[in-house]
């Protein structure tokens, strides 16, 4: 989640087919915006968008693996509840009204953006929870079909590996189903990773290794461009898993903290909010000209960053009190049940 909100920190043009923006630094910007670090952060988000929406596809698979496949039924309607009418509601009342506020829709384009969105033309970053659904559904269906044919796992690997290639010639699509199965084989390369991982034994000086060894064919690659996007993919995965490990050995405590709790019980907010407060920040540092100083430009890189991550954890811990203030008052099960 914080290379996803890495990623969308340093665009100043971004078009869609209702919106967009298109901004320009001031002529006279600060020294400090050519610095290493920002030099840094702006080469950060090419690296992150060569593998992090697989990664989160990938995550998302292992989840899945976590519990047995048992009710279909059971697992189609909680991932409704669950991606489909967050997708929804906080599209309509929160990303479209703030990306409005922010200038990125005009009053010409506003009531079709909401159109394209309601109907799937235009989801903004929103995209991946509808396209998660299907992913996940099409992945259920494939792993309970074969699951009576085979106890091989990886089975699933060859089977999502051709229907992610052949995906495109499906001849209809349904709000981002094909979005979904362009990412189903990492889907389930995540899933068969979990169930596999079980057996692993960890060892810190081997994965310190792998790390170092990790990090020098990314930086190569970086550089030289010789991995093709399949194993920039899987680099970019094994990096992250890797260095999660090592910060779990590192920090074992942490899972006892409780602004670590805070934050693992409130990122799915950072994920549905974060991206239309940073077209939020953007107005107000270039309608301010605040980039023309360096203590403008730190703070600018703060905000897009640290402050917009921040900011998403308080309102997801207000939203959540919201709801139970309102499932109280309603006192409709139904309810409660639909807002947990």
């Amino acid at each position: 989640m914080i290379l996803v909100v890495i990623g969308h920190s340093m665009y100043l043009n971004i078009t869609s087919t209702y919106g967009s923006i298109n901004y320009t630094l001031p002529s006279n910007i600060s020294d400090e915006y050519f610095s290493g670090l920002f030099t840094f952060f702006k080469m950060l988000p090419t690296w992150i968008y060569q593998f992090h929406m697989p990664l989160f596809f990938a995550l998302s698979g292992a989840v899945l693996a976590l519990k047995p496949i048992k009710n279909f039924d059971k697992l189609c309607k909680g991932k409704f509840k669950r991606l489909i009418i967050p997708y929804f509601i906080y599209g309509c009342l929160f990303m479209i009204p703030i990306k409005y506020i922010s200038g990125f829709y005009v009053n010409s384009s506003i009531l079709p953006a909401l159109k394209g969105f309601l109907i799937g033309i235009e989801g903004s970053h929103l995209w991946f929870l509808p396209s998660l659904f299907w992913c996940t559904i099409s992945f259920a269906i494939i792993y309970l079909l074969f699951s009576k044919v085979t106890e091989s796992k990886y089975v699933l690997l060859i089977v999502t590996g051709i229907i992610q290639i052949l995906y495109n010639y499906l001849p209809f699509d349904v709000f981002f189903l094909k979005m979904g199965l362009s990412y189903i084989f990492w889907f389930a390369s995540g899933f068969v990773f979990e169930l596999e991982r079980k057996s692993l034994h960890y060892n810190f000086k081997k994965n310190m290794i792998y790390f170092i060894i990790t990090i020098i064919l990314e930086i190569l690659n970086f550089k030289y461009k010789f991995f093709n996007s399949f194993f920039e993919i899987f680099c970019g995965c094994v990096f992250v898993y890797l260095l999660a490990e090592i910060c779990s050995f590192l920090f074992k405590k942490i899972a006892n903290n409780s602004f670590w709790k805070l934050i693992i019980q409130n990122l799915f907010f950072v994920y549905l909010l974060h991206d239309p407060l940073e077209y939020l920040v953007l107005k107000i540092f270039m309608s301010h000209n605040w980039l023309t100083t360096s203590y403008g430009c730190y703070f600018y890189l703060f905000s897009r960053t640290i402050l917009v991550f921040m900011v998403c954890l308080v309102l997801g811990v207000l939203i959540e009190k919201l709801k139970k203030i309102i499932a109280n008052l309603l006192g409709d099960n139904s309810f409660q049940q639909l807002v947990q």
